[in-house]
């Protein structure tokens, strides 16, 4: 048994990755920001336009064309019940932002839907990611109505809505292949959404010198607690589920397998974020049986490019 470097072990490795290590920022005008990307016809291209307008602007720092984009008498709600309430107001916010960001800040935008009520009004639905510098992220839902006025579609009204916790979104830029390699032992994870984007499913490939391992792993947010948790399944009928939070530097797991002959493994493992394309693990405090047993890594796992 111990010679055997179990799915549920080395598979959580990549399992765990996908909490991504990045922080949230308060939009005092800064997380606003729409892109939408979804349907067809010469109206949603025309509101995607100016979500990419709104994105090049806020890059560039530029609150004035950012103000740009909303109504005159536009209305914007935040998660934590700021409240802004005019075009003037809004830009005087993103200029404020402006001044005193010191740190990196990028967004990412999830469009769900884009509706149109009326031939004049638009709402879009969608998620919304902002990452500071290499900490974590929040990410949270958002809502737009987009009216047009003199030929061109403007904000009106955007509104956010609090953050739930950690998300299976905040994680997905894990979707793709991934590598680690060991002491003759080499990891291979393909990841991809399963599902209406409720879980992420991933199909891992454990090689050893005398044996081939296979699993797969699910992913997703327990409601009940919210918490996000990863279930692995081996070929062989051992078992896995772990939870994990953030420390402020990186994702704690606890993990509790369930080996094919009935041991039982738990481990605390160290997941820190290196960058897009690399992360490292480190597990810790095993024990097999009540017995313990020797710590793994830190390991490291790379992206495979291209994939």
């Amino acid at each position: 048994m111990k010679k055997k470097t179990k799915l549920s072990i080395v598979g959580i490795v990549l399992c765990a990755a996908l909490v991504c290590a990045l922080a949230s920022q308060r939009l005092s005008g800064e997380n606003a920001a729409l892109a939408p990307v979804q349907e067809g016809g010469a109206d949603t291209d025309a509101i995607k336009q100016a979500g990419q307008s709104f994105l090049k602007a806020y890059k560039a720092g530029d609150a004035k064309a950012m103000a740009a984009h909303w109504t005159e008498n536009g209305e914007y709600f935040a998660d934590d019940g700021t409240v802004l309430r005019g075009r003037a107001n809004i830009e005087k916010a993103y200029a404020a932002s402006v001044a005193k960001k010191k740190t990196k800040a990028d967004m990412e935008i999830e469009v769900t839907s884009i509706r149109f009520p009326s031939k004049d009004s638009a709402i879009e639905e969608g998620f919304f990611r902002v990452q500071v510098d290499k900490e974590a992220a929040t990410t949270s839902k958002y809502t737009i109505l987009h009216v047009r006025e003199g030929g061109k579609w403007l904000m009106a009204v955007v509104r956010e809505w609090p953050s739930e916790g950690i998300s299976v979104r905040d994680v997905d830029w894990i979707i793709g292949e991934w590598e680690a390699k060991g002491d003759d032992t080499d990891v291979h994870a393909k990841y991809q959404w399963w599902g209406d984007k409720s879980f992420i499913r991933a199909d891992i490939t454990i090689k050893q010198k005398d044996h081939t391992i296979k699993g797969f792993q699910m992913i997703g947010r327990d409601r009940s607690t919210n918490l996000v948790r990863c279930w692995t399944f081996e070929e062989d009928g051992g078992f896995a589920q772990a939870t994990w939070h953030f420390d402020g530097k990186k994702w704690v797991q606890e993990s509790a397998a369930v080996l094919e002959d009935g041991g039982v493994l738990h481990s605390i493992n160290y997941l820190k974020r290196v960058d897009n394309d690399t992360f490292t693990f480190h597990s810790v405090q095993r024990t097999l049986n009540g017995e313990p047993q020797p710590d793994i890594g830190p390991v490291r796992a790379t992206r495979v490019k291209g994939k």
